[in-house]
């Protein structure tokens, strides 16, 4: 394996030191750890995490299934305190368990049925103060350019999957706050329509450039759409290696068939590989 945390030149590996300094910090995570109490047992999940996104910047988070990813965004987003001393920093200020402060975009669309999509798409701008005319102007815009023009009075049950996706990412794209926040946003849809939206984002993000964690199990997409890929070791998480993705942007899909993207997938998925096989085997003893 030749998957390293830290600076090796051009192979696309790099540590976290490399990229501080090059833009400001939007968001630090300072050595977070979590553990939940179930059945009178302790269970430990997240094990000192560190990571930052820099201003304008593309993050993935890639991990086995289970180890804590969600729980992770939880901690970030205020709906949980950390153990211990460890801190979430927005612009340096010091954020633990405060919420209002990302724009979040889950698994599912989470869309109100009685919403129309241009409501669905102003919520959060409405609950920031935003003037209505200002806000319903601005999201117009964004749902043309998004491919849903002509579909601004059509209700989420009228929409195709990708289509209520769309929407979910848009009323974050707009809302206020600086960082968003995607877990898993396309985990739900199928292959193709899966691939439809990857370049989608990718092609609104590159006009857009808003700082950006994202979650996902997919290693292909992560080296698609990042500018780093943080690797989180099996439960409890820890940062396993961090990536500094090679390819120039634009991007598009043909980059799947580059040597290198082929190599680091290649890499990245056995060391996943091996982290859900010591879970396995970490359930299997805890079982005996």
């Amino acid at each position: 394996m030749s998957v390293s945390g830290h600076s090796r030149g051009t192979d696309g590996i790099t540590g976290s030191d490399k990229h501080a300094g090059q833009q400001p910090q939007v968001l630090e995570v300072c050595s977070v750890s979590k553990s939940y109490t179930e059945g009178g047992k302790t269970i430990p999940v997240l094990n000192g995490v560190s990571l930052t996104v820099a201003e304008g910047e593309f993050v993935s988070i890639v991990g086995p299934s289970g180890c804590g990813k969600s729980t992770l965004f939880h901690l970030i987003g205020g709906l949980a305190k950390p153990d211990g001393g460890g801190r979430i920093l927005l612009r340096g200020e010091d954020i633990t368990g405060a919420r209002g402060h990302i724009a979040y975009v889950p698994q599912q669309p989470a869309l109100f049925p009685w919403r129309t999509t241009l409501d669905n798409v102003v919520l959060a701008q409405e609950i920031a103060g935003i003037p209505v005319k200002e806000a319903r102007l601005k999201a117009g815009e964004w749902l043309a350019r998004a491919g849903l023009g002509g579909y601004e009075k059509a209700y989420p049950h009228m929409l195709s999957g990708g289509m209520q996706q769309r929407v979910a990412f848009l009323r974050g794209l707009l809302s206020p706050q600086e960082l968003m926040a995607l877990d898993e946003p396309f985990s739900a849809l199928d292959a193709l329509t899966r691939g439809d939206m990857q370049q989608w984002l990718l092609d609104l993000w590159e006009k857009n450039r808003r700082s950006v964690l994202f979650i996902t199990h997919s290693i292909e997409e992560a080296l698609l759409l990042s500018d780093r890929v943080i690797l989180l070791s099996g439960r409890p998480a820890a940062v396993l290696h961090e990536i500094r993705v090679p390819f120039p942007r634009p991007r598009r899909a043909e980059i799947a068939e580059d040597s290198e993207f082929l190599r680091l997938r290649r890499e990245m998925t056995e060391l996943m590989r091996g982290e859900q096989r010591k879970m396995r085997e970490g359930r299997g003893e805890n079982a005996l």
